[in-house]
């Protein structure tokens, strides 16, 4: 047996002697630079594109396998100009021997340096590589378990992969744009299966109105055999500026701890990703299942106290509210869960100054969804300042346009509440707004708690066309009109309790349009209340005191006038309120008439009859009882926010001219009648 072993190791050894003596034969009298041609020509005939290889070819067999390559081009594809393809000012590849012969292949090094590839497309959409591919190829398969677990169960061991001052040019003639991703350099150094080895890269990124710098190290574990893949301690630093670049320049970092991807598991983890931009800091992690049979993704994300203004500010977007100290503090967390019926945002956290949003949103299928609650907030204080000359150029409502192709694309559904709100100076309480938007149709269902009454509404808009039909369902039940006036008007004009029920519609494309086109029919009612201010019973018994020469009654209670109801209807149309019906009951006094309201000019027109009524009040002044009966014209005018109301002097006259003429026909009547008594007379007593 040693015998046998004795001979067989003699007889290897001579192998291994005689396989060395050919390779150190081979590399000696073997010149890889004597085939140029002939590598250009089989080049040529497979791509149809001249390779030039100007630098030299080398090639070493011991004791490493090893081939290296000068400067060389590779031609441009026909009609994409004389500029090459791609061009290199060297590389090579090194693998130690000894190792292949156990089956495991050892790279000494891999190193490409000065690559220059240049990717165009034309204005028809060709691009100048796609011939190098031959017949067009059929779409690729989309991954499967099967084939994330079939990698290479050979072992691979790396010492040393370089890619030095490389670059890719990208000319796109269709779009207009030119992107260069230059200065690219990458080294990685002792990598094998299951090692921990650095990993670092940098390059540039250049653009038409953008560049950018960026800079990383990590350490990568690559486990071929289980394709098991991890990235640790990842750091990238951007730098950036242009007119592209948010805020015109400005640092960017990017960390995390680990990022593993295990295919064969169908799972990757990201642990500890921490964003910095813009004075923001985003932090979060990531979760994947069933990579390539059923994705799914879970997260957290998170983003830190900041301030909004000083966001804007580096933006350079001025954004002017009505209360300067708004938009100063805000943050943001949520989870993130994502499969293939949904992307969404779950357990949502905003902090915006004083208020607090809470719910989720996100797409399921393709219809957006949200559930969404604030606690209290303001809107006032982030509406835009109030501007006496915006609100009088006429052509400022007909400059906002609806979004007319949003809404008819818009597939939405959703509730949003709000504890407590304060807009247009209103005070709103258990606000809950309902939203819907299908096929071109929108519904809106607002609802609230306003003044000690409620507040319903159903806004519908139908997308037809280049229009949209509007329809406003609104009704007020109970609202407490003294504090409502005082909020809407900085006025305590009225008490009682309002009662109105709105129903119109419109069609237009902007605002203009539909304020013009407004239609339908209004009623309203106020009950138990007062006209605050101003004592009208009082009024008029110093006017009569002052009419007969009498002295000045005593004022005595409140400066009010109390009314049992005022009441009335109408019709709008073309934006104008149309009126027949207005009542009011005061007790001594009954107020009925009719008028109008322009809601696109604002003017008021009203005629109105006020009867004094005997009764109780009337007859409490012996100077006003004899007025029972007696009717006092008035007049409205002015305009919606700063109404006149006078007597109607006009038909005072006309009233008292009409009475006079009366009583001198009555007198001319009766003395005619008495002459012809005294001629009949005379007649008879011959």
């Amino acid at each position: 047996m040693t015998r046998i072993l004795m001979v067989l190791g003699i007889v290897g050894g001579a192998l291994l002697a005689l396989i060395v003596i050919a390779m150190i034969g081979l590399t000696l009298f073997f010149d890889p630079n004597d085939y140029k041609a002939e590598i250009s020509a089989a080049v040529e005939q497979a791509t149809g594109r001249q390779l030039s290889l100007e630098g030299e070819l080398e090639l070493d067999i011991f004791p490493r396998l090893r081939i290296a390559i000068g400067a060389a081009e590779l031609a441009n594809a026909a009609g994409f100009g004389d500029e090459p393809f791609a061009s290199i000012e060297s590389a090579g590849l090194a693998v130690d021997l000894l190792p292949l012969l156990s089956g495991r292949i050892a790279i000494a090094e891999a190193r490409l340096e000065g690559l220059v590839l240049n990717l165009v497309r034309n204005d028809q959409g060709q691009n100048n590589w796609q011939d190098l591919g031959g017949a067009a190829a059929s779409e690729p398969a989309s991954p499967s378990a099967e084939d994330a677990t079939s990698g290479a169960n050979q072992e691979l061991d790396v010492r040393a992969i370089v890619i030095a001052r490389s670059e890719i040019n990208w000319s796109d003639a269709l779009a207009g744009s030119q992107w260069q991703l230059g200065d690219f350099n990458l080294e990685a150094v002792g990598f094998g299966p299951g090692a921990a080895f650095p990993l670092s890269l940098d390059f540039s990124l250049t653009g038409d109105d953008v560049e950018v710098a960026v800079t990383a190290s990590m350490e990568a574990t690559l486990g071929l055999a289980d394709n098991r893949y991890r990235l640790e301690d990842l750091e990238i630093e951007i730098v950036g500026a242009g007119s592209a670049w948010p805020g015109g320049q400005g640092e960017v970092s990017l960390s995390f701890e680990s990022f593993e991807a295990d295919l064969q598991a169908e799972t990757l983890n990201l642990e500890e990703l921490t964003l910095e931009m813009l004075g923001l800091t985003v932090t979060g992690t990531l979760a994947g299942r069933q990579l390539y049979s059923d994705l799914t993704l879970t997260g957290e994300v998170q983003l830190q106290d900041f301030d909004p203004q000083a966001l804007l500010k580096t933006l350079d977007v001025e954004l002017e509210t009505a209360d300067p100290d708004v938009l100063r503090r805000a943050s943001i967390s949520a989870t993130l869960a994502y499969d293939a019926n949904r992307m969404m945002l779950e357990n949502v956290e905003l902090a915006l100054d004083d208020s607090q949003l809470s719910g989720q949103l996100g797409l399921v299928g393709d219809r957006f969804r949200f559930d969404l609650s604030i606690d209290s907030i303001n809107i006032d204080r982030y509406l835009p300042p109030a501007s006496a000359e915006a609100a009088e150029e006429d052509g400022s409502l007909d400059e906002v346009d609806l979004p007319l192709e949003v809404l008819r694309t818009l597939s939405a559904a959703g509730q949003l509440t709000i504890g407590a709100a304060q807009f247009a100076g209103l005070t709103l309480s258990d606000v809950e707004v309902s939203f819907s938007a299908d096929g071109g149709l929108v519904s809106l269902e607002p609802s609230a708690s306003l003044y000690d009454g409620t507040y319903e509404g159903n806004i519908t808009i139908r997308v037809t066309g280049d229009t949209a039909n509007l329809s406003i369902e609104q009704r007020l039940t109970g609202i407490d009109a003294l504090p409502l006036g005082q909020d809407l008007m900085d006025a305590e004009m009225v008490s009682g309790a309002v009662n109105a029920n709105l129903n119109l519609s419109a069609t237009g494309s902007n605002l203009g349009e539909i304020r013009r086109q407004l239609d339908g029919d209004v009623t309203f009612a106020l009950t138990d209340g007062a006209l605050e201010g101003l004592d009208m019973w009082y009024e008029l018994r110093r006017a009569r005191a002052l009419i007969d020469g009498a002295p000045s009654p005593a004022q005595d209670g409140p400066v009010r006038t109390p009314f049992s109801e005022v009441s009335a209807s109408g019709v709008l149309e073309a934006g104008v309120l149309t009126n027949r019906d207005l009542r009011a009951d005061l007790g001594f006094m009954t107020v009925t008439g009719s008028g109008t309201a322009n809601f696109v000019t604002g003017a008021i027109n009203f005629d109105l009859i006020a009867q004094f009524v005997d009764g109780p009040i009337l007859q409490s002044d012996p100077q006003m009882a004899d007025l029972a009966g007696d009717e006092l014209p008035l007049i409205i005018s002015g305009t919606l926010s700063s109404p006149s109301v006078l007597p109607d002097f006009g038909a005072m006259i006309r009233a008292e001219v009409e009475e006079a003429i009366e009583e001198r026909i009555e007198e001319e009547r009766e003395g005619l009648e008495e002459r012809l008594r005294d001629r009949l007379r005379g007649i008879f007593d011959r």
